[in-house]
């Protein structure tokens, strides 16, 4: 294009533009790198003299169209220029004999109805359905209705003027309608739609998705509430999962949703899935913690916690199988849940616990089996050593382990002899530089008793560590035995080498703080010794959380009305808990080991 008609027309200046034409009329047939004319960028800014200027000197361009597919009115319609559409339309007419440019479609099939309704201008959408009005029924490629986008937008005034006209193409894409795109946007359009098109309640999309599986999804419990009072019965319909709404709202984790389905349909809690699951297999499935919460609490929904899907598994089997030990602490202290039922395999929900190779997981697990083991959930009739063995860790997996304790044993080690060994030749309150004492270079708090204290321990630890040091060059043997005894010392060690250290900062802060500062010293000395020992605490508490887990669990009492038990009987590093479960008093059958 004419770089100056470029300028000219972006900046509306009507004095360049007028000699420009005047000069040079021919330019006008000069065209962007996207074909667009100077009538189309004049209309998409609302250049009002500039379009009446233009289209007076060269009225074809009225009907030209850019790289896009868009005429002058698209871009008109597109900007919500109503004044420039409305007089663009008019000269079309009369140019052209009556050809109806306002139904031109461009390279996405949208007419310029359909750019004025997505982009919420409700003047240019009035201009264009005043001048014809089975517009209202046209869609675009997608299949997208000028209600549908306007309902998507949430332009509340545009679906309500398009709704005096429009007849039954309210379609969207994917087997979408207005209603479908309003539940996501706007609570009134919604409504609208509901009072002048309530079949739509019952339209499905492709995948066979009713507008209130999509306001279940998205939480609104309002919206589910206002869809169910015009049709209850969408409760009821499932998509091509077989997912009814109270599904879709368990698989989100929303109570209010799914409190709204059951007042509305009380009977809806007994939908099942394809899979043959109810909303409590979904919630479980899912991780939905607060809809496993809310179903436990309604004595009405009692018959859910021990359902069966098609394949056997109950909630308590799904949890288990997504390793989810919330929701299975949740199931196990309630009474009604049967821990010990099978699935259609055979599997009861500690088989499936016990069967989990993943060993990044390996301590939620443990606290897993014993609060299931506890409840009274036990192995099917099987071989455990052939369990065992099926599950036992590779070699490979075991000289890795090694490996990486090793290293971060042998990084800590070696700080601790590099830090301690500093520590020893830059004493805590100096050396006696006086040329003139028979006491020069001695340790100016030599005769404090916090001093000795200090270097004992400095050099129970930079000895310890050095032990470590050694301790790891034997893990590189190939005798299995010889590995893990040369870690589990070292780690002894290391235990020593760290108490040492704090020990030894405690003291040597105290020895020169005490005389003009005594709370300080001693506050500093109390922190560094409980700070460590908390710090232990925190680390070996998920071992002792398992136990607690276990105890939890094990307050149930087994059918038979006959206690069960459980004792541990030792703990491995790292956090390897060993519990052996008796079998209820009374009962034949030999005790069942977990590892």
């Amino acid at each position: 294009m004419d770089p100056r008609l470029y300028r000219a027309v972006t900046k509306g200046d009507i004095a360049s533009l007028t000699s420009l034409l005047d000069e040079s009329p021919s330019c006008l047939d000069t065209v962007t790198v996207e074909k667009n004319t100077a009538l189309h960028i004049a209309a998409g800014l609302g250049y009002a003299w500039s379009v009446t200027e233009i289209s007076n000197l060269q009225p074809s361009l009225i009907s030209a169209a850019n790289s896009r597919g868009d005429t002058p009115v698209h871009c008109a319609a597109r900007a919500g220029h109503e004044f420039v559409l409305a007089y663009l339309i008019s000269r079309a007419k009369f140019h052209d004999g009556g050809h109806n440019l306002y139904e031109m479609r461009n390279g996405c099939g949208n007419t310029p109805l359909h750019e004025a309704a997505r982009n919420g201008h409700l003047g240019a959408a009035s201009e264009l359905v005043k001048v014809e009005k089975h517009l209202t029924e046209t869609v675009n490629d997608l299949g997208e209705s000028a209600v549908y986008l306007a309902a998507e937008r949430g332009a509340v005034e545009i679906v309500r003027m398009l709704l005096q006209f429009v007849g039954s193409e309210l379609g969207g894409p994917n087997g979408q309608n207005a209603l479908h795109a309003a539940v996501c946007r706007s609570y009134e359009i919604t409504e609208m739609l509901l009072e002048n098109r309530s079949h739509l309640t019952r339209g499905a999309d492709d995948s066979q998705s009713t507008p209130l599986h999509y306001a279940a999804s998205l939480g609104d419990y309002k919206m589910v509430q206002l869809l169910l009072h015009h049709d209850a019965a969408a409760a009821y319909l499932f998509d091509k999962d077989g997912l009814s709404p109270i599904h879709v709202a368990a698989r989100m984790g929303y109570v209010d949703t799914i409190e709204r389905i059951v007042e509305a349909c009380p009977d809806a809690v007994e939908l099942i899935d394809k899979k043959g699951q109810n909303l409590l297999h979904v919630a479980a499935d899912s991780k939905a913690l607060s809809v496993v919460k809310y179903v436990i609490r309604k004595p009405a929904f009692k018959e859910l916690l021990n359902d069966q899907d098609h394949v056997g598994n109950t909630p308590l089997h799904l949890a288990t199988i997504g390793h989810n030990l919330e929701i299975i602490q949740l199931l196990l202290e309630d009474k009604r849940v049967d821990a010990a039922l099978r699935n259609h395999k055979g599997l009861t929900p500690l088989d499936l616990a016990s069967s989990c190779t993943d060993s990044s997981i390996q301590l939620r697990m443990h606290k897993i089996m014993a609060g299931l083991a506890s409840a009274g959930s036990r192995h099917s009739p099987q071989r455990m050593d052939l369990r065992r063995n099926k599950f036992h860790r590779s070699r490979e997996e075991e000289i890795n382990r090694c490996r990486a304790m090793a290293n971060n044993l042998a990084i800590v080690g070696v700080l601790i002899a590099t830090v301690t060994f500093a520590a020893a030749f830059t004493l805590p309150g100096g050396y006696n530089n006086d040329d003139n004492s028979s006491e020069q270079g001695v340790a100016i708090l030599a005769k404090e008793a916090a001093f000795k204290a200090f270097l004992i321990s400095d050099a129970i630890a930079m000895v310890s560590s050095i032990a470590v040091t050694c301790l790891l060059i034997f893990t590189g043997s190939l005798d299995h035995d010889i590995r893990l005894h040369s870690i589990s010392t070292a780690m002894k060690f290391m235990c020593v080498a760290l108490g040492g250290m704090v020990v030894a900062f405690a003291m040597g802060t105290y020895v020169v703080v005490v005389s003009k500062c005594p709370w300080l010293a001693i506050l500093i000395c109390v922190v560094a010794c409980t700070v460590p020992f908390l710090t232990w605490m925190l680390a070996c508490w998920p071992a002792f959380d398992s136990l607690k887990f276990a105890q939890l669990a094990g307050r149930r009492q087994p059918k038979d009305g006959k206690s069960g038990r459980f004792k541990v009987v030792g703990f491995q590093m790292p956090h390897s808990m060993v519990v052996d479960f008796e079998t209820p008093i009374g009962s034949r059958g030999n005790s069942s080991s977990l590892v």
